[in-house]
């Protein structure tokens, strides 16, 4: 899962490997964490989603199960997206279109959607949950909602 960082000649490519790997690294950690305090994120993701947009509940038509891939999609997108796996934008293009048939989704709750994920993440993790921790996934969230605009 993790990126070697010696297989490129040229020094700027390494080290914009590495500066990834340890975000994925720093992610990684993150979600041992979560993982290590028993807790169930996707409940409370969208306990707090649906508080935040109540009219995208309607949007969820089988519930028990789009609401936990779509969690663990969005977790996978950002932790492929830090290792720098290419074919991210594609899949991206692809889930924005499909939202796009599950009804009208402002572009602000796409953002909102990946900080709450961040937050109910950190929330998880509790005090093992650091600042480095918490640049790496806001990084990747804010990069994963300038590729979803880019797609919109």
């Amino acid at each position: 899962m993790f990126v070697k960082a010696g297989r490129l000649s040229v020094w700027h490519s390494r080290h914009v490997e590495i500066d990834a790997c340890t975000s994925l690294d720093l992610m990684a950690r993150s979600l041992e964490a979560v993982a290590d305090a028993g807790i169930d994120i996707v409940p409370r993701f969208y306990s707090q989603l649906f508080s935040l947009y109540p009219e995208q509940q309607a949007n969820f038509h089988d519930r028990a199960s789009s609401r936990g891939t779509m969690v663990n999609d969005m977790v996978a997108m950002l932790l492929a997206q830090a290792e720098g796996a290419d074919w991210v934008s594609m899949i991206i293009r692809a889930q924005v279109a499909t939202h796009h048939d599950h009804g009208d989704i402002a572009l602000e709750h796409y953002r909102g959607a990946l900080h709450l994920l961040v937050d109910v993440l950190a929330e998880a993790a509790g005090p093992a949950w650091d600042d480095a921790q918490e640049r790496a996934w806001r990084r990747q969230a804010v990069q994963l909602f300038d590729l979803i605009a880019r797609f919109y």
